[in-house]
């Protein structure tokens, strides 16, 4: 009996190819299916959070900021664009850079830290007040965490805000919110809704 080993081979890398082709095909159907798309929660936390380490009190604004699919979301940043502001106040800049609670932040930080965002979710620092300037809340960029009453480009003076949140990532979907943020005349009586 002869065996054709050229048409055996040919049906084998034919398999081969064709199997390829299908898990490369499937896993770009995985990837679309579960490619990531961040959510911002329908909730706002309001609170204040003590520093361990210099033991200053701060009142802040946070959003909880989720992943819903499979895949990890990378390099997500957020900005705060200011959409509204109280007649008489101008600000140098419309856009800033918002900070992701637990990264860390110095005054020479002054663009977005990207972080991923796996299944857990994280926490959008939006605004805050200080009991150094109490009449006076503050963009939640970290240039501004690390020396609040020196950024004068962060300031939010007393008055109501409209600040549209929105976040992104370099491999799937991002999300927007926007959020009215009253800016007190004392620092305790900061406050936000979403709209």
């Amino acid at each position: 009996m002869y065996t054709n080993w050229e048409l055996v081979l040919a049906i084998i890398g034919t398999a081969a190819g064709l199997l390829a082709s299908l898990r490369w095909f499937i896993k770009d159907i995985d990837n679309i299916v579960n490619r990531p798309a961040l959510k911002i929660s329908h909730s706002l936390d309001i609170k204040n959070w003590k520093f361990l380490d210099t033991g200053e009190t701060r009142k802040f604004i946070t959003l909880e900021v989720a992943n819903k699919k499979r895949h990890t979301a990378q390099r997500c940043v957020a900005i705060a664009e200011i959409v509204k502001q109280p007649s008489g106040v101008t600000h140098l800049q419309k856009t800033y850079p918002l900070h992701w609670a637990g990264v860390p932040y110095s005054w020479l930080s002054t663009g977005a830290e990207a972080v991923d965002i796996g299944i857990e979710s994280r926490r959008l620092d939006v605004a805050f007040t200080t009991p150094n300037d109490r009449d006076t809340a503050w963009i939640a960029m970290p240039f501004a965490l690390s020396a609040p009453g020196q950024v004068r480009q962060a300031a939010l003076p007393k008055g109501e805000y409209v600040l549209k949140i929105q976040v992104s990532c370099s491999n799937g979907k991002g999300d927007s919110k926007l959020l009215k943020v009253l800016s007190p005349t004392d620092w305790q009586d900061l406050s936000a809704e979403q709209i």
